[in-house]
């Protein structure tokens, strides 16, 4: 009996253990997931990651469902082990590259995102993340080209058209942000943020009625949207109807009175209606809103310069230079008050910093120029004026070209405010 029991327990032993894979415990893992049993799979995960055999696949599938328990760490670790078992896999770059960006470590995620990238460039989602990402870096001409390649893979997706459409705008293409923005509002016509964005690229390529039209359409569906009221403030004082610039800004800030652009905005509508204590008014509100706004102590600087206030447009001026050192404008119209006040080197230092910061407006040429012939020194006076005449005549040419291109759009440029070009 006793030979028959040991006989026994070495049959059980020898009997093999039926274990789970790793693919099999990323199951049952999700299934907790899904029923809500977070703890139990956490659990099952922890099992898998020792499970045999380990696979670059099954690797990265137990990181990703630690990422979505919000194991951050544990899912990073997961993906460095699924590369190292194939350096080949996608997915498991990919998944490295949007966790280590979620936990801030933008340079190593870039570095992966352009890995899955490059290993399948015929993915949409690894070439929209990457462009996504540039366009989030300011790496706007990457973020162009990415974006670009992901639509040509799926071109139905909004998020990919609305980012496109940004990384254009800011690269200064405004026509094909404006394309890329009208494939977004068409896709999702819901999404008030893209039409808002569709509305202003509108507007700044002269179709300021259509850029009405669709921030109308935003505020049909939130009649408080107060980047559609801006917009609709903002187009009309491109179309210089300046009252109904007012009235938008004036509705806007019934709601809200502590946006300081559209304290500023209204400021240059009123201002344009000659206005002028009441455009100071708003210039003075927006910058104690915002002391930083440079552009407010600039047109309160105008405004002050228009009524012969010189020392106090000078004050201006300079607060909008310390407040924005590049501000050509500022260091310009500083560079004319200086010179109708006597002070002609202090204002030649003024309106040459303003050529260094823009060599293309001819004002400041000009202005030196007069300096200049006062001053005694004709051939630099000259000089100066022949320079201005050349930029005028440019931009003259360009403007020509530019007006040409937006006749459908019916809106010529208008000075806002500023000093004389």
């Amino acid at each position: 009996m006793r030979a028959l029991v040991i006989f026994l327990a070495v049959g059980f032993l020898s009997t093999p253990v039926q274990t789970q894979t790793p693919p099999e415990l990323a199951n049952n893992a999700e299934q907790l997931i899904r029923s809500g049993d977070k703890a139990g799979a956490l659990r099952v995960l922890n099992q898998a990651a020792e499970a045999s055999p380990a696979t670059a696949e099954a690797e990265d599938r137990i990181g990703f469902l630690m990422a979505v328990l919000g194991e951050s760490a544990n899912a990073v670790a997961q993906f460095h082990r699924a590369i190292s078992l194939d350096n080949a896999f996608a997915p498991a770059h990919y998944h490295l590259g949007i966790a280590l960006w979620q936990a801030g470590d933008q340079e190593v995620s870039v570095s992966e995102l352009v890995a899955a990238a490059k290993l399948r460039p015929d993915v949409f989602d690894y070439r929209y993340h990457l462009g996504s990402v540039y366009l989030q870096l300011h790496k706007y001409p990457e973020a162009v080209a990415e974006l670009k390649q992901a639509i040509a893979l799926d071109s139905s997706r909004t998020e990919a058209w609305r980012d496109f459409g940004d990384a254009l705008e800011t690269t200064g293409d405004l026509m094909g942000a404006k394309d890329a923005y009208e494939h977004a509002v068409s896709k999702d016509p819901q999404d008030n943020a893209v039409r808002n964005e569709y509305a202003y690229v509108l507007i700044e390529t002269r179709q300021a009625d259509r850029g009405i039209q669709e921030s109308q359409k935003v505020l049909a569906t939130d009649p408080a949207n107060t980047t559609a009221l801006m917009n609709i403030g903002y187009a009309n004082l491109k179309k210089g109807e300046f009252q109904l610039a007012e009235q938008a800004y004036r509705r806007l800030l019934a709601a809200d009175d502590k946006l300081p652009a559209a304290h500023y905005d209204l400021g240059l509508a009123l201002k344009m209606q000659d206005k002028i204590e009441l455009a100071q008014r708003e210039f003075r509100e927006a910058m104690q809103l915002d002391p930083s706004l440079a552009q407010a102590h600039y047109s309160l600087g105008i405004t002050y310069w228009q009524t012969g206030e010189f020392p106090k447009a000078m004050e201006e001026m300079r607060a909008a230079i310390a407040a924005a050192p590049d501000y050509a404008e500022a260091h310009y119209m500083l560079g004319i008050v200086l010179k109708q006040s006597g002070d002609l080197d202090a204002a030649l230092t003024e309106l040459r910093e303003a050529i260094r910061l823009d060599p293309t407006t001819p004002g400041p040429y000009n202005t030196i120029g007069q300096i200049l012939r006062i001053k005694g020194d004709a051939r630099g006076s000259e000089e100066a004026f022949a320079t201005g005449a050349r930029l005028k005549r440019e931009r003259e040419s360009q403007l020509s070209d530019t007006l040409e291109q937006g006749m459908r759009g019916g809106i010529a440029p208008h000075p806002i405010a500023g000093p004389p070009r």
